[in-house]
């Protein structure tokens, strides 16, 4: 059945387009989640010492915010 929303029928502009958005929340997820935390910048933050739970919230956050 075609449904002109799904990506099989996206030409590659839209495509490269819904690509980019999504890099783009990605990054911003990332980079909020560092200044929430405090992410001091070494390979292991303050964001995975957070149990499950925790980082769970962290998410739960930024999803309202963004």
């Amino acid at each position: 059945m075609y449904h002109s929303n799904s990506p099989s029928n996206w030409s590659w502009q839209k495509a490269f387009d819904e690509m980019d958005k999504y890099v783009h929340q990605t990054e911003m997820t990332q980079q909020s989640i560092n200044h929430v935390i405090g992410y001091p910048g070494e390979a292991n933050g303050v964001f995975m010492s957070l149990d499950k739970l925790q980082q769970d919230d962290v998410y739960d956050i930024l999803n309202q915010i963004i």
